[in-house]
């Protein structure tokens, strides 16, 4: 069968345009580290001044938050000597994209801090992380809301799951940093106590509390009967995510502490990182990738597929849901729904920064109030799908 020459063509220009996309021809993209003024208490600083777009730019890559991450903010600069009574810096976290550094007080409680925006050249190889490529998937970090964790953080405390208590701040240059000086002196980021420390968590029968990553409460489901999940309150928070338009949830993004519960553990979830709260993803490339992944909806009133938002988490909610008859789920969602009231939802707004709240907390509120309104019918298509699954 002869090739016509017009299909040769188009991917001999699909390779070429590949190749040039791959070329090392950039700097590699890094966390921008703002100059911090001794002295001082708060300053005032843009968090993304490199997602500033014209109009090209914003109809292939998208508006996103752009208006949001180029907006003058004024953000405390964090005393490293008076915050939870002095902080001392123990090693760096975080995962391919987020610089995360960890700290311990000195009453011994422990704090995470991760930078608010992403460096994603961690997910390619050395030479990509300088290519137009690498340059093109940076620039979609503006899809996301740069305040989600802070708002998001006090929605999932109103549903009754342990949450922190995330600030906005910047990290001084200080040589209470130590080694780490260099690295995240100057970063704009989210400070917070690490799960163990949420309020709620602390004070449990197990001092200190247990808490364990998803992987190691499975397997001990798998080796023994004395660990149960406590499926109700997974499904209090897999319907705060589809409210949150949170798909990002698979299972490095919960925490799980362990409660004694007769002879055995009953483990509840923590949900943690909520970066993706929000998303945003316009755009002409954005759309085009849609199509072959769909999980990168838009937040809006209107939810998106039911499979954007449940893709990344299948695995666990397979394993944890089934058990979850109609009727609990219906009071579940009922529960949730009446938790997230107007002035829930317009206080947990209200905590973003103030030019954020005046560019876009009306719009957000809104949204979230008709997302909740929405949510029961939402969460009996999720019911009815495991269901189908089940029957596979």
């Amino acid at each position: 069968m002869r090739i016509p020459r017009s299909v040769v063509a188009s991917f001999a220009l699909l390779c070429v345009i590949t190749a040039v996309l791959m070329l090392p021809v950039l700097a590699p993209v890094q966390i921008p580290q703002h100059q911090v003024m001794p002295g001082r208490d708060s300053m005032t600083i843009v968090a993304g001044e490199r997602y500033r777009a014209g109009p090209v730019r914003r109809f292939f890559g998208g508006y996103h938050y752009r208006y949001l991450w180029t907006e003058p903010i004024t953000v405390e600069i964090l005393d490293l000597r008076r915050f939870a009574g002095g902080l001392r810096p123990v090693g760096e976290g975080g995962g391919m994209e987020t610089r995360a550094l960890h700290f311990v007080s000195d009453s011994a409680r422990a704090f995470v801090f991760r930078s608010l925006d992403k460096e994603v050249t961690g997910l390619m190889r050395r030479g990509l992380s300088r290519s137009l490529l690498a340059w093109a998937v940076q620039d979609q970090i503006s899809s996301s809301h740069p305040a989600a964790p802070l708002v998001a953080a006090p929605l999932q405390a109103a549903v009754g799951l342990p949450a922190g208590n995330p600030r906005l701040v910047v990290l001084p240059r200080d040589s209470a940093l130590a080694q780490f000086q260099g690295r995240f002196g100057g970063l704009l980021g989210i400070i917070q106590e690490r799960p163990d420390n949420y309020p709620g968590v602390r004070g449990m029968t197990i001092e200190p509390p247990v808490i364990k990553e998803s992987l190691e409460v499975l397997a001990l489901l798998d080796s023994t009967t004395n660990h149960r999940v406590d499926s109700s309150a997974y499904l209090t928070a897999r319907l705060l995510d589809l409210f949150l338009n949170d798909w990002d949830r698979h299972s490095e993004q919960w925490r799980w502490v362990g409660r004694p519960q007769g002879a055995g553990i009953l483990w509840q979830p923590i949900p943690v990182d909520r970066d993706h709260a929000f998303a945003w993803y316009d755009g002409v490339l954005m759309s085009v990738t849609r199509i072959a992944l769909p999980k990168f909806s838009n937040f809006s009133p209107a939810y998106p597929p039911l499979r954007a938002l449940t893709r990344n988490s299948r695995r666990l909610d397979r394993r944890l849901l089934p058990g979850v008859d109609r009727a609990t789920w219906d009071s579940i969602a009922s529960f949730v729904v009446t938790r997230l009231t107007d002035s829930v939802i317009d206080a947990a707004v209200s905590r973003m920064p103030e030019p954020y709240w005046r560019l876009s907390g009306p719009r957000l509120a809104a949204a979230l109030k008709q997302r909740r309104d929405r949510l029961p019918g939402i969460g009996m298509e999720f019911f009815e799908s495991l269901q189908r699954q089940r029957r596979l």
